[in-house]
């Protein structure tokens, strides 16, 4: 009577079988046989569910012959791999796999690991069939070399599938009837092993991929005419991780409205076997015909930028070299941005941690002062950890030949700064009275200090010429690639 009148038995059946979908995947068997030797009730209403016994793992013979009985004809999750996640030596069990094979057609996904000697013959054997409710596929082979799938897999038909991973694994692109294709994750596959044109290919026999994740997967040279652009219409976002910083994929690719680019770059050394170089041309990148914020980061061997607005977004972080005794690639990456359409940026960052031309005669020829002048809508101008002297000077008008007012719509400056040498009162208060003379007048200065030093009380003389001023104190830096979020 108390069982019966339970709150937790008051719970419809139909609401009840829904709990366990909930559970962490780590411990969702082990918690779903717990489940079952609750009451009597409870078990009816969970095994009656056959969409809870539908992923297979085949580590135990008893476990994978219940679980196919009780899934009925719903479609299977079928994960072979190592046992304990630790050694590829202790592998599923073979017997428990064979159980099934029979059910195969029924695959909804499948997730394979392992090294080549135990994944490929299962593979040759067994998975030569046609899938026909297949949605998800992950091959992962660990292996120091790629290895190739057979081309009998599958019956080269996967016409139904939306989620294709692929590591370390080479494979003759592209299948058959990926039109329902989706997502694509290829990682670890030598560039000498792979060409362009093949993945050019796969990409147009794929017209509906929507997301696309490249690891170490791309050639450094392309073999595709420089006039083959594919379209991908449906892109929303396109990640490439590779060892040389270039751009080759990128040039014989259409990125539509909306979509996010992250390019990043992993190698080390000075010196690199191949020229490395950005997007050769815009108009690919259509993602980013109007740029609302930018971020720039160069120094300490590194730098990346961040431009993105309502119409896309891109993101480039790497090593990237410069010439000797000039910092690595910032001037590079500031003419790369000058070719987009910054005049409606509202928003720029730049963390500085190389030096720059303190001169006045060097600062009208330096890369940031060209990028600043196309800069009419401006709004907020971050200034993290450099030296600020350049930016201050250029936004002065009296420091520019035409004596004309940059960024005429600027309202905010931003200062992070760490020490004496980066900050100059006398420099700020000439550019913030001259800019309120010509009816530029700033209306906030925000000076934070990450260091130990601590601003000269003149900082406060900036209200003559500035609605607000503030002065805090943050040991802790900004995150420099969120600083325009």
């Amino acid at each position: 009577m108390k069982n019966t009148f339970a709150l937790v038995n008051k719970t419809p059946p139909e609401i009840l079988s829904l709990v366990p979908t909930y559970l962490e995947e780590i411990y969702k068997d082990e918690t779903l046989i717990t489940l079952t030797h609750v009451c009597r009730s409870w078990r009816a209403v969970f095994t009656s569910r056959p969409s809870l016994w539908a992923r297979l793992d085949c580590t135990n013979t008893d476990k994978t012959r219940v679980y196919i009985e009780r899934s009925k004809s719903f479609p299977l999750e079928l994960c072979l791999g190592p046992v304990d996640d630790l050694s590829y030596d202790a592998y599923y069990c073979e017997e428990a796999f064979l159980l099934a094979v029979p059910h195969i057609p029924r695959l909804k996904t499948l997730s394979i690991a392992g090294t080549p000697d135990q994944i490929l013959p299962i593979l040759v054997e067994h998975f030569s069939c046609p899938v026909p409710i297949l949605n998800y596929l992950d091959i992962t082979f660990e292996c120091d070399q790629a290895q190739t799938l057979p081309e009998e897999l599958f019956n080269r038909d996967l016409s139904t599938l939306r989620e294709l991973c692929l590591a370390g694994v080479i494979t003759s692109l592209p299948w058959r009837g990926l039109l329902n294709l989706t997502t694509f994750i290829l990682c670890r596959v030598p560039a000498e092993r792979i060409l362009l044109t093949q993945l050019l290919d796969f990409f147009e026999s794929a017209p509906h991929l929507r997301h696309i994740h490249l690891q170490d997967s791309i050639p450094n040279s392309s073999d595709a005419p420089a006039e083959r652009v594919v379209s991908l219409p449906h892109l929303k976002y396109l990640s490439s991780d590779a060892q040389l910083p270039h751009s080759i994929l990128l040039n014989h690719l259409s990125i539509p409205v909306g979509a996010s680019l992250r390019l990043r770059f992993a190698s080390s050394g000075e010196e690199f076997p191949v020229p490395s170089h950005l997007p050769k041309s815009l108009e690919n990148l259509n993602n980013l015909s109007h740029i609302t914020a930018a971020n720039l980061c160069f120094g300490s061997g590194r730098l990346f930028m961040r431009l993105h607005g309502p119409s896309g977004e891109l993101y480039i972080y790497g090593n990237w070299p410069g010439r000797k005794g000039q910092s690595p690639g910032a001037a590079r990456l500031m003419r790369f941005l000058d070719q987009f359409d910054t005049p409606r940026t509202r928003r720029l960052a730049v963390a500085m941690f190389c030096s720059q031309p303190r001169d006045l005669d060097k600062i009208v020829t330096w890369p940031g002062y060209k990028t600043l002048h196309r800069m009419n809508g401006l709004q907020t101008l971050i200034l993290a950890q450099c030296e600020n002297l350049p930016f201050i000077r250029t936004l002065n008008p009296s420091k520019n030949p035409s004596e004309s007012v940059i960024c005429p719509e600027l309202e905010e400056i931003v200062l992070y700064l760490k020490s004496p040498d980066q900050f100059h009162i006398d420099e700020l208060l000439k550019m913030a009275g001259e800019r309120a003379s010509k009816g530029a007048k700033l209306s906030a200065i925000t000076i934070v200090s990450t260091g130990e030093f601590a601003p000269r009380k003149e900082v406060f003389q900036l209200r003559r010429h500035v609605s607000r001023v503030e002065y805090k104190f943050d040991d802790a830096p900004p995150e420099w690639d969120t600083l325009p979020s």
